[in-house]
């Protein structure tokens, strides 16, 4: 079977499967999100553990990203029944994850190496289950897409700035009038300037169209106008792609082709939602913000 056969079977299966799980209810969100943070975070780990010499963290790295993901569902309140949010729960869950690799750090690594092991290890949850797990704030309790709108319009988003980027970096750009001109050659040789300025107007067009247009960001009570949806819009498709050159560093620099095999022909949580790990908190906080303007 080739490649080719085996992304769009996974894509067939795995797009319906989300949004779904999506539109169902706010555990089938909650449950979604945790897992992918707590996989994401196996990745990052299985990763540093090519680097560094000291015990295999995945499963904690797994544990503490699900946790923490959790943590900002509890703290916002409204899910599971809960009529208030649940307080200091992300504080506390941050101190409980860091006590526990230091002990290992202290028990388990060599001097010469605990350190870069220590920030390395520690990155996973910090990055995807504190930062990336603030995808669940732009959610609701209930049954329906109008519950999750922000969060889908941000996982569109930069599905359309990749879309377009890859196919204008790799048929249009250095053909007629376009040059070809590497956008981090030494992170991901294949990207270019011309492929990122494409998916970039293109998604800033998309994010500022649905975002004026759209009722459904009634959640955050922000008086949209065209000036404020292109300004998300570009903070949206900048942190999408600096999320993605982020996870293409850290590939490269640990030797890994692809961070896990989860999504079968994609690769793994790292490799499908890098920019969504960015994006879509950057759009939370603007938002959040917004609300004051």
């Amino acid at each position: 079977m080739s490649n080719l056969t085996q992304r769009l079977i996974t894509a067939f299966i795995a797009i319906p499967l989300v949004f779904f799980l999506l539109w169902f209810s706010d555990y089938s969100r909650i449950a979604l999100m945790c897992f992918l943070a707590g996989v994401g975070a196996w990745e990052w780990a299985g990763m540093a553990r090519k680097m560094y010499q000291g015990p295999d963290m995945r499963a904690y790295s797994f544990v503490a990203s699900f946790a923490l993901t959790l943590a900002w569902a509890l703290s916002k309140g409204g899910f599971f029944g809960l009529s208030r949010p649940v307080p200091c729960v992300v504080g506390m869950t941050c101190l409980l994850i860091l006590a526990g690799y230091i002990g290992m750090a202290y028990s388990k690594v060599n001097i010469e190496t605990l350190f870069p092991w220590l920030v390395m290890h520690i990155s996973a949850p910090l990055y995807v289950g504190l930062w990336g797990g603030m995808n669940v704030l732009m959610m609701g309790n209930g049954q329906g897409f109008e519950h999750c709108y922000p969060f889908i319009l941000v996982m569109t988003s930069v599905w359309v700035c990749d879309t377009v980027a890859y196919f204008f970096g790799k048929f249009a750009a250095g053909k007629g009038p376009f040059g070809r001109h590497p956008f981090a050659p030494s992170i991901s040789p294949k990207k270019t300037w011309e492929g990122s300025v494409a998916g970039s107007v293109v998604t800033v067009a998309w994010v500022a169209y649905w975002a004026n247009c759209s009722s459904a960001l009634f959640a955050f009570n922000v008086e949209m106008n065209w000036a404020k949806a292109v300004f998300l819009g570009v903070a949206v498709t900048v942190a999408g792609q600096a999320g993605d050159l982020l996870m293409s560093a850290l590939k490269r620099w640990s030797g890994t082709k692809d961070s896990g095999n989860l999504f079968v022909g994609h690769g793994g949580v790292l490799d499908r939602c890098d920019s969504f790990l960015l994006a879509a908190p950057m759009l939370y906080i603007l938002l959040d913000f917004m609300k004051n303007f």
